[in-house]
């Protein structure tokens, strides 16, 4: 018989632990194996009614182990069940940073959650415009730009839009001669750097395969996921713009990207939204798509 023939580590099958047989030195463990064997093979020898199988392993084993005169072996066996040892420890190590990715993904989910909480609960905007501080912001519309970049040049203006941030609404005119409309509950969150996400990708679009066109909005679960942890809750020129309102909590309206922004006074804009339109979701639809017509 060959030591080939073996199937399990022979310290395995003598019942030791890779902890044991590293530190045991070579000769008390070649003892310790002996004296194992002859109680062994005593209790499993075929006319003792043991098993001829096992003891035949047994023989095998031992003759694998020793020392004396398969010396090679002994050292192979033994270092091949000493890495046990370090193959255990990378496991535990792997389910400990597994464990502790889980831990990590949750506590990044809560804060994701409590930033979000913040952002749309944060008096500070509110109390800056009710001080007479109004912000007017010009900014680049890329939906329209993207669902209409076919138009003629000429009609380029249309992609561009003025806002004004007074307290809780908003007024906003799309193209250079269109109408002012007010927003009302319309809550700025925030603005991100255009180098830290590709916001189109995350756009919603409609169900009606015929229709392609970008729609303004993000899911609030994927702007947790993809987008919060990069916005800077303050008007950022080069950046893209986000706003939230509490009539429709599952999503995130994308502006644009912001190219200026100037404080004006509270004034000039109040004959603005006296005569501004009150704008409605169905208004805005229509309006949109018949602007570049």
């Amino acid at each position: 018989m060959s030591s080939k023939t073996l199937k399990t580590n022979p310290f395995e099958i003598f019942g030791l632990t890779p902890k044991i047989v590293k530190e045991l030195d070579e000769q008390t463990l070649a003892k310790l194996i002996k004296a194992i064997y002859r109680v062994l093979q005593f209790y499993h020898h075929p006319d003792k009614g043991g098993d001829p199988k096992k003891a035949l392993e047994l023989n095998l084993a031992y003759e694998t182990l020793n020392l004396e005169k398969n010396e090679k072996l002994f050292k192979e066996y033994r270092n091949k069940y000493i890495q046990r040892l370090s193959r255990k420890t990378m496991y535990t190590k792997l389910k400990d940073l597994e464990a502790q990715n889980r831990k990590l993904s949750f506590l990044a989910d809560l804060l994701k959650e409590k930033y979000w909480q913040l952002l749309i609960e944060r008096p500070g905007f509110i109390e800056e415009f009710s001080q007479g501080k109004v912000y007017k912001l010009k900014v680049f519309d890329l939906v329209s730009h993207l669902n209409f970049s076919y138009v003629k040049t000429s009609k380029k203006s249309l992609f561009f839009k003025e806002l004004y941030l007074v307290g809780t609404e908003v007024l906003k005119k799309e193209g250079t001669k269109g109408t002012w409309y007010k927003i009302k509950n319309y809550r700025f969150l925030g603005s991100i750097k255009r180098n830290y996400i590709e916001p189109w990708v995350l756009l919603e679009k409609p169900f009606k395969e015929k229709e392609k066109a970008y729609k303004n909005l993000i899911d609030r679960e994927i702007f947790l996921q993809e987008c919060i942890l990069f916005l800077n809750p303050e008007l950022e020129t080069n950046a893209y713009l986000f706003f939230f309102q509490p009539d429709e909590p599952q999503h995130v309206v994308f502006e644009g990207v912001l190219l200026k922004k100037e404080e004006v006074s509270l004034e000039k804009v109040i004959p603005l939204l006296t005569g501004a339109l009150l704008l409605k979701k169905e208004v805005s639809e229509k309006s949109s798509s018949k602007s570049l017509e």
